[in-house]
């Protein structure tokens, strides 16, 4: 294994969801993968053992979609969680955002509904915050909300800036901790949960937070150096796929 003693950290967000696949709002609904999204951790898997990672901590929450990435992930690396010396902590702090009234709804619906300017404002800005779900809408979900969601009451509605400050005691108690000695730690989160840790690790600006899309299934890397999240921004593994997913993530209006 390359550099050891080096500490790093690689976010992978879940693999493609079933609302994922339909461009539906997720959030703390609890979706399974598609066929596809699993076949996106056998190729992560890969990145990840040609880079010579291997996890002394994986960080996970208890949505299906996130457990079930971690299962494949672990697989393909030929690793488990009892055994091997790798740990894992499954926390409410790092599922999805809860997108409120539009929960469930089409993207495309959404964006047909609100305008372009208060789509952009609820999707993408820190402080843009989607109105609560009425008792009517929650009863209309596809799906289940995941039941282990701390204090989150599913439909409230959360901004970006309501999702960084419940990430950020994650990242100061557990990730970071970690990182400082010398270990690996892999996050498998949600798009929302780690454009906040992103933000939060980062130290990055609104505007930036903002522009800022996170793919399914592409493994992104940082060394720890001097204290230091380097690079700025991560290194994905396969760069050139990444950035096309990206790119088809904003098109519809973000992650």
């Amino acid at each position: 294994m390359e550099g050891a003693s080096t500490a790093r950290l690689m976010l992978l967000r879940h693999g493609e969801s079933t609302l994922n696949a339909s461009s539906t709002f997720t959030g703390l609904l609890d979706a399974p993968l598609t066929p596809a999204g699993e076949a996106q951790l056998g190729v992560a898997a890969s990145l990840i053992a040609e880079a010579g990672l291997r996890p002394d901590l994986i960080v996970t929450t208890p949505m299906v979609r996130a457990r079930r990435t971690t299962d494949l992930l672990l697989g393909g690396l030929g690793l488990a969680t009892d055994a091997g010396g790798v740990r894992e902590v499954v926390t409410w702090r790092l599922v999805e955002r809860d997108y409120g009234c539009l929960t469930g709804l089409p993207k495309s619906d959404a964006r047909a509904l609100l305008g372009e300017e208060a789509f952009f404002t609820l999707r993408r800005t820190m402080n843009g915050r989607p109105p609560a779900a009425s008792g009517e809408q929650a009863d209309s979900w596809p799906l289940a909300p995941v039941a282990d969601r701390g204090p989150l009451v599913p439909g409230a509605g959360e901004s970006l800036a309501d999702v960084v400050r419940r990430v950020r005691p994650a990242w100061e108690e557990l990730i970071r901790p970690a990182l400082e000695a010398g270990e690996v730690v892999f996050v498998v989160a949600h798009g929302n949960s780690l454009r906040a840790l992103c933000s939060t690790m980062e130290h990055l600006s609104d505007a930036e937070t903002e522009c800022l899309n996170i793919p399914a299934g592409h493994p992104l890397v940082y060394e720890l150096r001097d204290g230091v999240l380097l690079p700025r921004g991560g290194r994905y593994l396969d760069h050139a796929a990444a950035r096309t997913a990206a790119s088809l993530v904003a098109a519809e209006g973000g992650t």
